[in-house]
Order: structure tokens, then C-alpha cells, then sequence
């Protein structure tokens, strides 16, 4: 009993990162410790699909137009680059689009207009969102240009720097968040933890959940608030990254 009481004691803290007594054994080289091993179950924080690449095509842009190249011709230029880079990329034919667009007189905005016409409003493709959500914000700013005369290639360089920002804000948001999906998680084990510890203990708490109605009933309660509690909990964390 003074045995399993103990190692049932060692797990726990093990669990919870409780320091051993002084002249215990020292931990194996190359083992990381149990709560090093639940950090690295958080999800890694990615930027969202496409972000990057539409930054830096926004840049190009903003670039070509400072250096003097009209609008046409700048367009032309990132369909050339990004043909090079990947004959198939989704940026070519946008970027052919708006050059034809402002070559016949009709505009670089209803060029992005076209574009935006060709992509599925109701996509699930992540990237193809993220191009289209870059294209409308384009879209403004273009047509604020063309009503204000503020040079575009400053407003599209603000635009890029608004993507990096709002990548920044998202990382942030989610680094933040590993922390309560690290309690949510330690919390859903916590439970078949205790099971375990009294049934270490000599309790034989599995024999009282099973062997009668009331130990059912409090068995299937239990597990019916654990259920409750971890989808409220991650309701609320995506909840927050929906919102970035």
C-alpha cells in the first residue's frame, strides 16, 4: 500500500512539475519532463495561406509605381515575375487581368473588379480566401486614389504593412492562447488522473463507478460536464482567433 501510495504520489508530481527532494536520483539525460512534453502538444501558430506571398506582391506594386512605371506596365511586370516564379501561380492571370484591364482604358479598380468576379466568394480554400480578401482591400484603396489623387504606391505600401501587422496581432493572439489550451487540456486529464491515483491507493474508485446506479449516474454526469466544460473552453479560445 506504502508503495503504490508512493508512485502514485511520484506521478502526480511529475504532472505538476513538483521539484524532487534533495538527494534524489537524477533525471535520465534525453527525457524531457512530462510538462515540456504537453508544450509541444500546442498547435504551431502559422501564418494564414497566401498572406506572405500577397504582401510581397503588393510591395512589388508599390515599388514599380514609385520607380515611375505606370500602372499597365507595373501589372505586366508582376505577371511576368510571378509566371517565372510559377507558371500556374493564381497571381499571374490576376495580374494579366488588371494589365489588359488598364491597356483598354477601363481601369486598373475594374480590373480588380474582374478578378475578383473569378474567385468563388463562398471558397474554402484558404489561400484563395486570403487573395481575395488582399483584392478587395486593393480594390478600395485604388479607388480612393483615383477620387483623392493620394499617390497608390504609398497607400499600397500601407496596405502591406497592415498584413504584417495583422500577422503579428494573429501570432500573438494564438501564443497567447497555447496557455489555456495547455489548462484545458491538463484539466481534461485531470480527472482519470484522480481514478488512477485512488485506485493506486487501494480506493477502487472504478469498482464504485461501476458496480451500482448511483456510481453510473455520477460517472455518465461527470463526463457529460468534462464534455461541456472542454467544448465551452475551446468555444471561447476560437472565438478570440476568429475575431484577428
Amino acid at each position: 500500500m506504502l508503495a503504490a501510495t508512493a508512485c502514485a504520489l511520484a506521478i502526480v508530481a511529475a504532472l505538476l512539475g513538483i521539484p524532487r527532494p534533495p538527494g534524489a536520483l537524477p533525471r535520465r539525460r534525453g527525457r524531457e519532463p512530462v510538462r515540456e512534453r504537453l508544450l509541444r502538444l500546442r498547435p504551431v501558430a502559422e501564418r494564414p495561406a497566401g498572406q506572405e506571398e500577397a504582401a510581397q506582391l503588393l510591395r512589388q506594386l508599390a515599388a514599380l509605381l514609385a520607380s515611375g512605371r505606370g500602372e499597365a506596365q507595373a501589372w505586366a511586370d508582376l505577371r511576368d515575375h510571378w509566371a517565372r516564379t510559377r507558371s500556374d501561380h493564381p497571381f499571374v492571370p490576376i495580374a494579366g487581368q488588371i494589365a489588359a484591364s488598364e491597356i483598354s482604358g477601363a481601369g486598373t479598380a475594374e480590373g480588380i473588379r474582374r478578378s475578383l468576379s473569378t474567385l468563388e466568394e463562398k471558397s474554402q480554400d484558404a489561400a484563395q480566401k486570403q487573395t481575395r480578401r488582399v483584392l478587395t482591400r486593393l480594390l478600395a484603396v485604388t479607388r480612393l486614389s483615383e477620387q483623392t489623387g493620394a499617390p497608390l504606391s504609398q497607400l499600397i505600401e500601407r496596405l502591406a504593412a497592415s498584413l504584417d501587422d495583422a500577422a503579428q496581432l494573429r501570432a500573438a493572439v494564438r501564443t497567447a492562447a497555447a496557455g489555456p489550451r495547455l489548462t484545458q487540456l491538463i484539466l481534461t486529464l485531470l480527472p482519470l488522473g484522480g481514478v488512477l491515483l485512488g485506485q493506486l491507493m487501494g480506493a477502487d474508485p472504478v469498482s464504485a463507478l461501476l458496480g451500482s446506479a448511483a456510481g453510473l449516474g455520477c460517472l455518465g454526469l461527470g463526463l457529460l460536464f468534462l464534455l461541456a466544460g472542454r467544448l465551452w473552453s475551446r468555444h471561447m479560445i476560437r472565438s478570440v482567433e476568429a475575431r484577428i
